[in-house]
């Protein structure tokens, strides 16, 4: 497949839905964190400069350096996902037996479980800046970083799924069931903490 971050915004959704497994939901849900990592920002941007937040100035330019990383490492997910999740359906054809004996399975499955892991992690930790911005954000733009929280928790979740799904095939399922235990804590935190972002913008609007 060629570089899907070169793809228009069109063309990314066309892929998506062809009879093809990638981009499939562990990318979708890289660039949903993307987006959110992104709408933030922007909504920073217009607050940088104000008179009325300029004591958080510093606060807010830090934010914004965040962000954009955030939004790079998303974007860098989106390929890693698809070129793990290639790699493993390769491995996932083979006969179990020939399959299991493989030298590179378990390291296959690994990186396929690595990327969605890792976007819940970012994701998590994206919401959780949306959520110390909430009286730091310019007012008129304080719905771009509901939308932002909103994209990011979704993200969490989306990801979630995506570890979720190949977590038994992990050949050590004692690891497999410490992931899906972290995997648990980190979802009740992103809930909690987009149910108290959410409660506070409604204040607001």
């Amino acid at each position: 497949m060629p570089n899907i971050l070169q793809f228009s915004v069109q063309d990314f959704i066309s892929a998506t839905a062809a009879k093809h497994p990638t981009p499939g939901g562990g990318s979708v849900a890289a660039l949903c964190g993307a987006l959110a990592a992104s709408l933030a920002t922007m909504a920073l941007r217009y607050t940088v400069g104000k008179k009325a937040y300029a004591v958080h100035e510093a606060v807010l330019k830090a934010a914004i350096s965040e962000l954009e990383n955030a939004a790079t490492l998303f974007q860098e997910l989106i390929a890693e996902d698809i070129a793990a999740y290639e790699a493993l359906s390769v491995m996932l054809k083979l006969p179990e037996p020939e399959r299991l004996a493989h030298p590179d399975y378990a390291a296959t499955v690994v990186a396929a479980i690595r990327a969605p892991h890792t976007t819940v992690g970012l994701a998590a930790a994206t919401l959780d800046r949306c959520m110390t911005l909430l009286d730091k954000t310019n007012k008129f733009l304080i719905s771009d970083l509901a939308i932002a929280a909103t994209y990011a928790h979704a993200t969490v979740h989306a990801s979630e799924f995506n570890v979720l799904i190949n977590l038994p095939l992990l050949p050590n399922q004692a690891e497999a069931a410490a992931m899906r235990q972290n995997l648990t804590e980190l979802a009740a935190k992103a809930d909690k903490t987009y149910d108290t972002i959410r409660v506070c913008i409604l204040k607001i609007l």
